[in-house]
């Protein structure tokens, strides 16, 4: 399985360079657009990343019978979207390092990397030009796209809304909408591109979408709760914390504990006004661990994940489970 996702892997990673990375001489590079565009997100594209967003639409496609590898030219539509999005997040965020790298906005300048961002979105449409398909599969990829590239904001609004208004701790059910909007659009639409791509009806393939976006949802709890244990990849442990991110562990502990409100709110403004090295960090996250919300978090993303592997298994069987199961395991490496 590790060997057929690593051939996967690569013929992503040439259509992410074909896409993003354009070969033209140094001499030329000052005068020409795309290159002055390309070059904030080169490092992103360049720097890796699990790629498992175009990984799940080369395996929707092939559960779905497609054949040969023109998929493919599909993948920079979802990883563009995800990286024009994290361009714009580490803005929104004031984040100094992505992937352990200064971020595009460091590198390169707010108003550089802004507008790299927003032609990142429009060049990852553009993969569907390339795309031979009928005219009504290439419409509804179009659809889909523009359907949750909205979805994928409209959860931004929320979360910038809830974690710079301090003392507000948003529902669980909240803060799951938001996730599912925010994390899970990519997912669905990596998952409805694949199964549509290679013929499949819409509603099925937006039935094995949705199955996704919990998949999203499931990734987005673990991703948090691996913030404040043992801290995401290239970036220091609690930054979460620093952002006034009302996090899942955050919100079961408020759920437990309503009177904890106010120092949890007192740790974040502190953590925001003083950085990640503030001793606040570390309290918030010693106050939640109090409680067991980290713990209960962690078990609430894996459900989240075990109950699409059951759905899976029963809908296409155990093959299907099995496969989909290993690239779980690939998101949370």
């Amino acid at each position: 399985m590790n060997d057929e996702f690593k051939q996967r892997l690569e013929k992503i990673e040439s259509a992410l360079r074909t896409a993003f990375l354009p070969d033209v001489p140094e001499s030329a590079a000052e005068q020409n657009p795309i290159v002055l565009l390309s070059a904030p997100c080169a490092s992103l594209v360049s720097g890796g990343g699990k790629r498992w967003r175009p990984l799940l639409a080369v395996l929707a496609y092939q559960l779905a019978g497609g054949s040969g590898e023109k998929i493919y030219k599909l993948t920079p539509l979802i990883e563009g979207i995800h990286t024009a999005s994290l361009i714009h997040d580490d803005i929104e965020d004031n984040s100094e390092l992505r992937r352990g790298k200064p971020a595009a906005h460091v590198a390169y300048g707010l108003d550089s990397a802004l507008n790299s961002g927003s032609w990142l979105y429009f060049r990852a449409l553009q993969s569907i030009e390339g795309y031979h398909a009928p005219a009504d599969i290439k419409l509804d990829l179009y659809t889909a796209a523009l359907t949750h590239i909205r979805a994928l904001h409209e959860g931004q609004a929320l979360d910038i809304h809830w974690h710079r208004t301090a003392d507000f701790f948003p529902s669980r059910q909240d803060y799951e909408r938001m996730i599912r909007l925010k994390t899970g659009a990519l997912a669905a639409l990596a998952a409805y591109t694949g199964m549509r791509a290679a013929g499949k009806e819409h509603e099925e393939s937006k039935s094995f979408a949705a199955l996704f976006a919990e998949v999203g949802v499931g990734f987005q709890i673990l991703d948090d709760v691996k913030n404040i244990s043992t801290g995401n990849a290239g970036k220091k442990r609690g930054d979460d914390i620093v952002e006034g991110k009302k996090s899942m562990p955050a919100i079961l502990h408020i759920e437990k504990h309503p009177e904890d409100a106010a120092s949890l709110t007192a740790y974040f403004e502190q953590a925001r006004r003083e950085g990640i090295d503030s001793p606040a960090v570390e309290k918030a996250i010693a106050l939640l661990s109090s409680s067991g919300s980290i713990a209960d978090a962690e078990a609430q993303g894996r459900g989240a994940i075990d109950s699409v592997l059951e759905q899976l298994d029963k809908r296409y069987g155990r093959v299907a489970k099995e496969l989909f199961g290993a690239l779980f395991a690939l998101m949370q490496v």
